[in-house]
């Protein structure tokens, strides 16, 4: 349903209707600040309930950083497949298993068609906390505004980057910089900074162990080996909140690595454009649209930081 036909109505939850009203305006900021594409997009609501919208599969072989791409219609090939029924989503996963593949299998919070169709906002996303709900909304509509074809880690890190950085800039324009609620944000997104190069550190290690030409036993004992080093080294991590504490209770393995490569490897790039740009957001994006036909998009956006142009 269109948001402005919800809000018209008079017995509206006071919070639904301040949390649609919330969506709007980050929704206007990210097409005037930060130079995102005007679509219909996040235009419409619809309540589903708890959710979450979709389930996401990610699998690997159990000796190899490599995940299992499934190819697609339309969009081509991407390293995870999404489930409308998390029932069907479990038996896939329990058949990829007695395959012998790791497996991650988690909740999705939203998504993006690329203009194909008009994503809603959806209820759940109206749990979220401010900045969460932000970077959320300009990270999909990143994805509607610079797509490069076949090529998810590069789409998902920009796409990451514009929703986190995004996110900050957006809460900045409402409460100021020195406000608590943009300290906050950023304690969290220096956490997320320190896990991702910890995440990387575990990565580098088990591509080591998996290159060595031991047996597949010996790679096994390897890893586990790695993981539980880790569990112990992330006792020792400088972390400034309880975001991450779960960590020592995940069930590491190599689809779950994939994943969290496929949202977090990339962002390095985006990072030093950003501060090419002097740390503005739209003279960023202004790049990043322009190496989006480019035959090497990375190369691309690696010169335009080097020069600047």
């Amino acid at each position: 349903e269109r948001i402005d036909r919800v809000l018209a109505r008079s017995d509206l939850d006071p919070t639904v209707r301040d949390r649609l009203l919330f969506v709007q305006d980050v929704r206007r900021f990210g097409e005037e600040a930060i130079g995102l594409e005007a679509s219909r997009n996040y235009t419409t609501f619809c309540d589903i309930g708890r959710g979450p919208v979709s389930w996401q599969l990610t699998a690997a072989p159990k000796d190899r950083l490599q995940a299992l791409v499934w190819t697609y219609p339309v969009v081509g090939p991407f390293p995870y497949r999404g489930y409308l029924d998390r029932g069907r989503a479990e038996r896939d996963r329990a058949k990829l298993e007695a395959k012998g593949y790791d497996t991650y299998l988690r909740p999705v919070g939203a998504y993006s068609t690329l203009g194909w169709f008009k994503d809603p906002v959806l209820s759940t996303m109206l749990r979220y906390r401010d900045e969460d709900l932000a970077e959320l909304i300009l990270h999909e509509l990143t994805h509607g505004t610079v797509w490069v074809a076949e090529d998810v880690a590069f789409n998902e890190g920009l796409a990451t980057f514009v929703g986190q950085a995004g996110a900050i800039a957006f809460l900045e324009s409402r409460h100021g910089r020195g406000a608590q609620q943009i300290q906050d944000a950023l304690d969290r997104r220096a956490d997320r900074r320190l896990f991702r190069a910890f995440m990387h550190e575990i990565a580098a290690e088990l591509e080591a162990t998996y290159a060595s030409d031991d047996s597949f036993d010996a790679k096994m004992a390897g890893r586990e080996g790695a993981f539980t080093r880790a569990r112990k080294r992330f006792a020792d991590l400088d972390l400034r909140t309880d975001m991450y504490s779960g960590f020592p209770s995940w069930k590491l393995n190599n689809a779950h690595l994939m994943a969290y490569r496929t949202y977090h490897l990339e962002i390095g790039v985006f990072e030093q454009v950003y501060e090419k740009a002097g740390r503005d957001l739209a003279t960023a994006m202004a790049a990043f649209r322009s190496c989006e036909a480019a035959r090497d998009p990375r190369g691309c956006l690696e010169a335009w930081a080097a020069g600047g142009d």
